[in-house]
């Protein structure tokens, strides 16, 4: 009877969390089939949803598959029951932390590590200091070779300083706001989340937003633009620069809790997020450029949870002392260039990008869940190749566009990531890609610094340079490889470029 109490208070509670009713579940197996992860779980997202329904709720939080789920959000985006599948993943490892049920597989104690590194340097200043994330999760996994030599190249590039370990310089001022935020997520919320019904899935895309050349729209560069991904940075600054477009950094942002916050405490994957919102429509910003998609899905989402929910705006409030009004709008760089228009981007090519065959590779998040992600259809997204052929070059039809790297674990889940991106590298080649175009740091992290180790793998695909769509902008306006620092990729980007 004990049994049977707990379990239904379990399910009771997944539930309230995810707005399922999970007798809808017909075992359709549509979310395993297309789950990138699968391969790896013990119990793929099909087999969960059964032991939920059955009543195997503790079974569920002790399986393998919580650590190897990506969060890529396939699942929920196909299901045709419209059932929170990605969702009930989340709930169910948060579930299992608190609760200490969990699974004694490494792969949960590698995910763990990096995940409580993530966000213990992220309350202690607010921003994500990488090399302090780094070192702490080396310390708990024992790990101390991984990635040293990427370490030490990056070291050398300037993404990162090691100094700023070991000062306040990547802090933000309201770090008692910050605190705060992290005590309200360790209280129980109140809010149900919306009962979810079986509907019609049809896309339609969200209206453009309308940018001019001239305008001033802010900025959210977010934790790894400021490090890792400084590349990425420069080469946005240096397209908005040949666009015309002026950026005003929000003052005194903080970290949107990305991966880890989302993965492990959903109320502290809204707060956190949710201040950036507060700060940037107190600085009366209408748009707010996000080029990492990571930050832009959580920002957004953020905005719409805030819309929707009473209790989360009243968290906010209590944290900054202000009424929330969520006017300012997160875009991508994808939107900010479809608001711009193909047409006023081509006018501005001096040097067409000619017989540059590209991959136009979205991943996950950038188009999912599209009920917040709007931007692009989530199946087969195509406003990425339009801009591609404005700028001359030729993007091919492949089939693993929308396919996930790995997403956020890059660090403790490498070999997964090595057999996603060989997948996704072989595709993209035997169609005739002889590069990739992203819109992500993640994404360019797991194509391009992972690149090597996956070949030394898998002996079949030829090295590829990974570009970011800023890059290509850039050069085909007239910047030089060097001003949008081709010169700090992993694979060996420029030779393709000089000659164009």
């Amino acid at each position: 009877m004990e049994h049977n109490i707990r379990t239904d208070s379990l399910k009771q509670q997944l539930e309230q969390t995810t707005g399922n009713n999970y007798a809808c579940c017909y075992q359709c197996g549509k979310c395993t089939a297309g789950c990138p992860a699968g391969g790896f779980m013990d119990n793929p997202p099909a087999r969960i949803m059964r032991l939920i329904q059955a009543g195997y709720v503790e079974e569920a939080m002790q399986s393998d598959s919580l650590w190897y789920c990506i969060g890529c959000m396939t699942c929920t985006s196909r299901c045709p029951q419209n059932l929170e599948i990605a969702g009930t993943m989340d709930s169910l490892r948060e579930m299992a932390i608190k609760s200490d049920i969990i699974s004694s597989d490494r792969s949960k104690k590698l995910v763990t590590a990096f995940h409580s590194s993530f966000l213990a340097t992220v309350r202690k200043s607010g921003r994500l200091q990488e090399l302090a994330l780094v070192n702490s999760y080396k310390l708990r996994t024992r790990t101390f070779m991984q990635d040293a030599g990427a370490g030490i190249k990056m070291i050398k590039q300037g993404k990162i300083h090691p100094l700023s370990a070991f000062t306040s310089k990547e802090s933000v001022e309201g770090k008692d706001q910050i605190e705060k935020i992290f005590q309200l997520s360790e209280q129980e919320s109140h809010s149900l989340a919306p009962r979810r019904k079986p509907v019609k899935r049809t896309f339609k895309p969200d209206e453009p937003v309308r940018i001019t050349p001239g305008m001033t729209i802010g900025y959210y560069p977010g934790c790894s633009l400021s490090g890792t991904a400084k590349d990425y940075d420069i080469s946005v600054r240096n397209m908005c620069e040949h666009l015309g477009i002026k950026l005003r950094e929000i003052e005194d942002w903080n970290c949107c809790g990305a991966s880890s916050a989302h993965a492990t405490n959903h109320k502290l994957a809204m707060l956190l997020p949710a201040r950036n919102q507060a700060l940037a429509d107190a600085q009366g910003m209408e748009y707010v450029l996000a080029p990492c998609a990571a930050c832009l899905n959580r920002q957004v989402t953020a905005r719409k949870a805030l819309i929707e929910s009473e209790e989360l705006r009243a968290d906010l409030k209590s944290v900054t002392g202000t009424e929330p009004v969520c006017k300012a709008q997160f875009i991508g760089v994808m939107q900010l260039l479809e608001g711009i228009g193909t047409e006023q981007i081509r006018n501005r090519v001096t040097r067409p990008l000619k017989d540059l065959s590209l991959a136009c590779y979205y991943g996950c998040l950038l188009v999912r869940p599209f009920e917040s992600m709007g931007y692009d259809d989530p199946e087969n997204p195509t406003k990425m190749e339009k801009i591609i052929e404005a700028l001359g070059a030729k993007p091919v039809d492949w089939a693993y566009k929308v396919e996930c790297c790995g997403a956020g674990l890059t660090m403790a889940q490498q070999e997964m990531i090595e057999d996603l991106t060989h997948k996704i590298a072989d595709n993209a080649a035997a169609n005739g890609a002889r590069a990739f175009v992203v819109a992500c740091p993640l994404c360019h992290t797991n194509l391009d610094m992972r690149q090597e180790s996956m070949r030394k793998r898998y002996s079949d695909v030829n090295a590829m340079p990974v570009y970011y769509i800023s890059d290509l902008v850039g050069l085909a306006c007239g910047a030089t490889p060097e001003e949008v620092a081709l010169d700090k990729h992993f694979v060996q980007a420029i030779d393709m470029v000089r000659n164009l």
